[in-house]
């Protein structure tokens, strides 16, 4: 593999953007989106403990549950008190798979990719995007345009809006995510590095399953592939365009606001696949 820095910019105006998108667009790092959230001042680790200590989350290691070697069913303030002291590998809750002396030995921690406290029913909607945005003003969505019915069976269906706590040794295999919707990850604290990989190099690198990149990083299937790659500190914003591969590091102890979105650059695809997705689970006919 090959790796070249992500380009790091200040800002782009929504028409900007959009243009940007319209065209076969790469990742980008905006730096001052994200100056006056309150999130910045106000979120940590205690606060998501004591605002949404009992909001159900499975932690897996490495995330997600078709490649992970250890998962926990538990509450995020469970959860939470895992992240203050991993090392110990104590946590309260339900074994999935593994147990915590094999996670201690492993280097790797848990990771819970399932919560958004926007969520209707377990979350509080009203709270979370008084401290963030549902989505930048700069951003031009689409969502608002599908038929009702279909929009909220879609957010039923699959979160669009996520917050992820984790601590050194949380890994996201690499992916690209849900229904062509592009995405962007906003860095509260801590830090993070972000590897990413363009639509087109996809099925070569789907080829190792386990989508660990720094151990595929010499593997000569994958000489010729270019990765992006980007550290995200305080402030930080990623902006991912649809179909772009991601592997993600926890560095140190993070905060991270996620969001999925579609415009007219997505809104097709984005369409037919969540149609397929609800047909597949009896939820639209």
């Amino acid at each position: 593999m090959k790796f070249q820095s992500i380009p790091r910019i200040p800002y782009l105006s929504a028409k900007a953007l959009t243009a940007y998108l319209a065209k076969p667009a790469s990742p980008l790092i905006l730096t001052t989106v994200m100056c006056d959230w309150p999130a910045m001042r106000r979120w940590s680790f205690d606060y998501f403990a004591q605002t949404f200590g009992d909001f159900p989350v499975v932690a897996d290691a490495p995330q997600f549950p078709t490649v992970a070697r250890w998962s926990v069913r538990t509450r995020l303030s469970a959860y939470i008190d895992y992240l203050k002291a991993p090392e110990q590998g104590v946590i309260a809750g339900e074994w999935l798979k593994g147990d915590a002396e094999t996670l201690r030995r492993s280097g790797l921690t848990l990771y819970a990719g399932n919560f958004n406290p926007a969520h209707a029913v377990h979350g509080d909607p009203e709270r979370i995007f008084a401290d963030v945005p549902k989505l930048p003003d700069f951003i031009d969505n689409w969502l608002d345009l599908l038929n009702p019915r279909f929009r909220d069976l879609s957010l039923k269906v699959q979160s669009h809006y996520f917050v992820y706590l984790s601590v050194p040794g949380g890994v996201t295999p690499l992916h690209h995510d849900f229904w062509s919707t592009h995405a962007f990850l906003a860095q509260i604290s801590g830090r993070k590095e972000a590897v990413l990989f363009a639509p087109a190099d996809a099925k070569l690198l789907y080829q190792e399953q386990s989508g660990i990149v720094p151990a595929m990083r010499d593997d000569p299937r994958f000489a010729d592939v270019i990765g992006w790659r980007g550290q995200l500190g305080p402030g930080d914003f990623l902006l991912m365009p649809a179909g772009w591969l991601h592997y993600v590091e926890t560095l140190e102890a993070s905060i991270t606001y996620s969001a999925d979105w579609i415009d007219g650059s997505n809104w097709r695809a984005y369409i037919a696949e969540a149609e397929h997705t609800l047909r597949q689970k009896g939820e639209w006919q």
